[in-house]
């Protein structure tokens, strides 16, 4: 290090010395301070940065705790050799996953803080047939803040939402009975459907969400038992349901009395976020709050391997959707959940991941605007009409030849030629910009190729 690092511990939030340990994380994860490489000592850091000794000392052992750097007596702290996996500059856009910031040392803190209450440790290692009540109440509290009205009691956990949806299925449709979906739809809705011997079509979809004509000549042909739908942020348009839409589906499920299994999964910043259709439900009527049910998970907020899904219930169906989970499982973890609870009241669960998406999304729609495609965009995903005489499925083969890796429309049943794009897969933002650069560069070429092939 030839000059000293100085980090700006005013980009930080916490105690002086927690601001420090998320600079020295930062820092690490972007490549400005290498593997292997030793950190300045504390009493010269401390002088730098105005804090005391004290700070930086403990600064350090927080970081060496969350595994990033290891001290060597006598020699000092050094950033650890084998972070490579963690800190290399990620090129996966095919993926929907939230961009990699405090996370880490988010659970880091949870889990430290666990391993000292024994007492609790011991609850959370017996079985537990029903979720645990402060653990409902937690997440009662949680998505009460939301604005979303419910009872603790009808609070369902389970591991990850396609647990959630396999289990929806196989409670409340029989072999042979019929399932509606989206049109283009996320795939792992019809693996669980035909897994379980469910009859399943698709839905056409228009720029407010369904065809509704095409809806409602599908439920008097085939009388579904249930429809899936991605009503905030659909997988994989992009398209966010009109008010007009929710009502008009609500007065179908009460006239033909289906459920409306409502996928809140996918992330959307929060001024694009719109109160599920279960507490619209609530407020239309009765008969309409016993036709919806709600499923979400924290996957696309905090991260894929906490797994942590859930699903509110009418109160009708608690007691066979149980029955069905339990089929699978004897119990949801209770240490799992735990930990998705903490990540709750921590008040990180979505860290200041929301500012850096919200500016991905501003770069990336400038680019395929001056690239004059047709685009939308929703939380973590683009949804990007390529032009002629380009082909989506020669974008996608070329940028994997570069080690760029996206989806084709093609994966979720779209034949129009589109792509997607998850944004959150890249931790740095220098390297997204250049990835980003790449792909524009690529679709130019294509488009100025005078055959199409790769």
């Amino acid at each position: 290090m030839g000059t000293i690092w100085t980090p700006n511990l005013a980009d930080f939030n916490g105690p002086k010395y927690q601001q420090l340990t998320s600079a020295i994380e930062a820092a690490i994860q972007s490549g400005e301070i290498g593997l292997q490489q030793k950190l300045p000592p504390q009493r010269r850091l401390a002088d730098v940065l105005g804090v005391t000794v004290g700070t930086v000392t403990r600064a350090y052992a927080l970081a060496e705790q969350r595994g990033y750097v290891e001290a060597k007596v006598g020699d000092g702290t050094y950033v650890k050799s084998h972070l490579t996996a963690d800190t290399s500059q990620q090129v996966n856009l095919a993926t929907c996953q939230p961009p990699l910031g405090d996370q880490t040392s988010t659970l880091s803190d949870i889990l430290a803080d666990l391993a000292k209450e024994p007492a609790k440790l011991t609850e959370l290692m017996g079985y537990h047939a029903n979720p645990l009540n402060h653990h409902q109440r937690v997440f009662h509290r949680w998505l009460t803040y939301q604005g979303i009205s419910h009872h603790p009691e009808q609070i369902l956990f389970t591991h990850g939402a396609q647990q959630g949806i396999f289990t929806l299925l196989n409670s409340l449709l029989q072999p042979g009975e019929v399932l509606l979906h989206e049109a283009h739809c996320y795939p792992g809705i019809k693996v669980a459907a035909t897994q379980l011997n469910i009859n399943h079509f698709g839905i056409p979809l228009i720029s407010e969400g369904v065809d509704l004509e095409a809806l409602t000549t599908l439920v008097k042909q085939h009388q579904p038992k249930a429809i899936y739908l991605t009503l905030n942020n659909q997988n994989p348009t992009c398209i966010q349901y009109s008010m007009a839409q929710r009502i008009a589906l609500l007065d179908l499920a009460v006239e033909h009395q289906f459920y409306i299994i409502e996928d809140d999964v996918n992330y959307c910043l929060p001024e694009e976020w719109h109160l599920p259709l279960w507490q619209q439900a609530q407020q239309r009527s009765e008969a309409a709050s016993r036709q919806v049910v709600y499923l979400s998970s924290l996957s696309k907020r905090f991260g894929g391997g906490l797994r942590q899904g859930f699903m509110l219930l009418p109160t009708s169906i608690m007691a066979n959707v149980k029955l069905a989970l339990h089929s699978q499982c004897w119990m949801v973890s209770p240490l799992n959940v735990e930990i998705a609870a903490r990540v709750i009241t921590s008040g990180k669960l979505s860290g200041e991941r929301d500012t850096l998406i919200r500016a991905r999304q501003q770069r990336c729609k400038a680019v395929f605007n001056d690239l004059r495609l047709k685009h939308r965009w929703r939380g973590l995903n683009g949804w990007i009409q390529m032009p002629t005489p380009i082909k989506a499925h020669h974008l996608v083969t070329a940028l994997a030849a570069k080690g760029i890796l996206v989806r084709n429309g093609d994966d979720f049943d779209n034949h129009d030629n589109y792509v997607r794009i998850s944004i959150g897969g890249v931790v740095n933002d220098t390297v997204f910009e250049q990835i980003l650069q790449e792909i524009k560069h690529c679709i130019t070429n294509l488009q100025h190729s005078t055959y199409s092939v790769v």
